[in-house]
């Protein structure tokens, strides 16, 4: 490595730069660059060539609401002019932070993949709770009523049950995983038919309004984009049986929230359990938080003490990568 050669200067923040700094040096001395890191607090934005938008930097955000921690990254990402790479702490890049990043060409990586598991583990344990009386156990203990299900109140078994899931990625995948573990029969729903494992059955989107009257769990696990917007519309709801459930762990954008708001309240759909809306932080008057048969939490459905070093082994993944590729050619911000 030539020492003397100008550094690659990488954006990060203080937390990650504390306890992955030398493990980040190291990936590039492997590759022959010099690394010079610089925390949020004390960056120049004229020394910046790569960024890393970690996790702990999202917190105090929602979804369309960047925080304090977030502006302060991004206000110094906006400004690098010789920035040529930014990987984010999401599984998508619908945020809207990386707009300006996205408008400048830069290239953009995601965390794809790093919140499957806690993700599905939630919607499979909602899916579960709810599937087995949970919900009705829990509204008897807070009227401390002695309920035992009697009879037809009795809970189906799982193996009766079918689970739709919409979007067959890496977290529409493990919920499937997941639920077919349970016992129920699953079924995704993608671009393209074909067997996936995990699943019962996969059929392509055109089929969808064909399986929706046939199942007992409908699953949002797609990304938002201008197909996907709106999918679960008021007719499509209509399609839905009666005794039917809805998990949204995606976008609330994905359905139309009036017209669930409505099916729910009259009792048209069984259930819900929601982590994502279209307005967030979701509005104290929404009806959905007084639904008794409505399940929300904050779009919190990935949360999980191994996030964030999950996140840095993707970025520490994609930057080994991104160096193999870029590191004879490398034209850095200290040059400049």
């Amino acid at each position: 490595m030539n020492t003397a050669a100008p550094a690659l200067g990488l954006l990060l923040s203080a937390k990650v730069d504390r306890a992955h700094g030398p493990r980040l040096d190291a990936l590039a001395q492997d590759a022959g660059v010099r690394l010079q890191r610089h925390p949020v607090e004390d960056a120049d934005p004229a020394r910046i060539d790569v960024a890393f938008f970690s996790r702990d930097l999202y917190e105090g955000s929602s979804l369309r609401k960047p925080g304090p921690l977030s502006d302060a990254f991004f206000r110094v990402a906006d400004a690098a002019p010789g920035l040529r790479w930014l990987h984010v702490c999401s599984s998508g890049q619908d945020l809207p932070q990386y707009a300006h990043t996205l408008a400048r060409g830069v290239p953009v990586t995601a965390s794809t993949g790093v919140t499957a598991a806690p993700i599905a583990q939630t919607a499979a344990a909602a899916i579960l709770a709810q599937s087995r009386g949970f919900d009705r156990w829990l509204a008897s203990q807070a009227r401390r009523a002695w309920q035992p299900l009697t009879g037809d109140a009795r809970p189906r078994d799982l193996s009766s049950m079918h689970v739709l899931v919409l979007g067959a990625g890496a977290i529409g995948q493990e919920i499937g995983r997941l639920c077919s573990a349970l016992g129920l029969r699953t079924t995704a729903v993608r671009r393209r038919a074909g067997a996936l494992i995990g699943f019962d059955d996969v059929i392509d989107m055109a089929q969808l309004d064909d399986a929706l009257p046939h199942c007992d769990w409908l699953v949002l696990a797609l990304p938002l984009n201008a197909e996907t917007a709106g999918i679960i519309d008021a007719r499509r709801l209509a399609l839905l049986p009666s005794s039917a459930r809805i998990v949204n762990v995606a976008r609330g954008e994905l359905v139309d929230e009036a017209a669930l708001t409505d099916a729910l309240a009259a009792g048209r759909l069984a259930g819900a359990y929601l982590d994502a809306f279209a307005e967030e932080p979701l509005p104290q008057t929404s009806p959905l938080w007084s639904l008794p048969s409505v399940w929300i939490s904050p779009h919190n459905s990935a949360a999980s003490l191994g996030h964030e070093d999950r996140v840095v082994d993707c970025f520490a993944d994609e930057f080994r990568r991104w160096l193999a590729r870029h590191a004879g050619k490398l034209d850095v911000a200290g040059a400049r």
